[in-house]
C-alpha cells in the first residue's frame, strides 16, 4: 500500500461531535486497495486515489462530504485540494434515493434479522443517505446529522437522527424508519409485501453495494456463530 494522504471527515472534522462519536479517517492509497476497519470507535476507510478521483467528478455523495467537511492530516501533496478542485455535483441523486429507500423497506419488513446495532447503523444509512441526496439536489449538501433532523417532516427521524447513540429496540428502529420513508413520500406498494428474495433481486439490479455488504455480512456472521 502507498499512503499519500490521511485524511479527518465526520464529527470531529466538523467539531460536533459528541460522546460515542467515531473518529474516521481516510487513508488515500496510490494503489488499488480498498478495505474498511472498524475497531472500537475508530473507523478507518482505504481508498485508492483513482477512484475517488473518478467519484469526484461522477458528483459521489461520499466524496462531497469529504470536499466539503474534511481536513488533511497529513496531505504533502495535496490530494484533498485535487479532490476539491475535480468534484462537480449532479443534477440528481435519484438513484441514490432510491437505493437507500430500497433497503430502508427491507429493513422495516426484515430488520429483525439483523443484530442490533447493525439494525441502527443501517437504518441510520437510509435516513441520512435520502436526506443528504435531496440536499445536493438543493445544490447546499447537508451532512452533519443535527443539520440533516431538520431537513424532514419526520418528528420520529428527527428526534433519532439528535440522539442516535441511544440505544433503541429493534422494533422502534424499524417504525422510525417507516415512518420517515412514508413522510418523505417513498412508499413503494410494490415493496410492502415483497418476499425476501425479491429484495435480494432488486438489490442485486441496482448494484445496491450496501444492503448486498450489509446482509452478506449478517450471513457470515451466522455462520461463525456455534451457539
Amino acid at each position: 500500500m502507498a499512503i499519500a494522504a490521511t485524511i479527518l471527515f465526520g464529527s470531529l472534522a466538523r467539531g460536533d461531535q459528541s460522546e460515542g462519536s467515531d473518529t474516521d479517517l481516510l487513508i488515500i492509497d496510490l494503489d488499488d486497495d480498498t478495505r474498511h476497519v472498524s475497531v472500537g470507535h475508530l473507523s478507518l476507510f482505504v481508498y485508492p486515489w483513482r477512484q475517488l478521483a473518478q467519484d469526484a467528478h461522477s458528483g459521489d455523495l461520499f466524496v462531497c462530504h469529504l470536499v466539503r467537511e474534511a481536513r488533511a492530516l497529513i496531505d504533502p501533496d495535496g490530494y484533498l485540494e485535487k479532490l476539491r478542485d475535480a468534484f462537480q455535483l449532479r443534477a440528481s441523486y435519484a438513484d441514490e434515493i432510491g437505493r437507500a429507500a430500497d433497503f430502508g423497506w427491507y429493513l422495516v419488513l426484515y430488520g429483525d434479522e439483523l443484530n442490533a446495532l447493525l439494525l441502527t447503523k443501517r437504518a441510520l444509512w437510509c435516513i441520512r443517505t435520502i436526506l443528504i441526496a435531496r440536499s445536493a439536489e438543493r445544490r447546499d449538501p447537508v451532512f452533519a446529522p443535527h443539520q440533516l433532523a431538520e431537513e424532514t417532516q419526520s418528528v420520529a427521524a428527527r428526534e433519532f437522527l439528535s440522539h442516535r447513540h441511544h440505544p433503541r429496540d429493534d422494533a422502534t428502529v424499524r417504525q422510525v424508519l417507516r415512518l420517515f420513508l412514508e413522510a418523505e413520500g417513498l412508499s413503494d406498494a410494490a415493496l410492502l409485501n415483497a418476499s425476501r428474495e425479491t429484495f435480494l433481486q432488486r438489490f442485486s439490479a441496482t448494484a445496491n453495494k450496501v444492503a448486498l455488504q450489509t446482509l452478506h455480512q449478517e450471513d457470515d456472521s451466522r455462520a461463525g456463530y456455534v451457539g
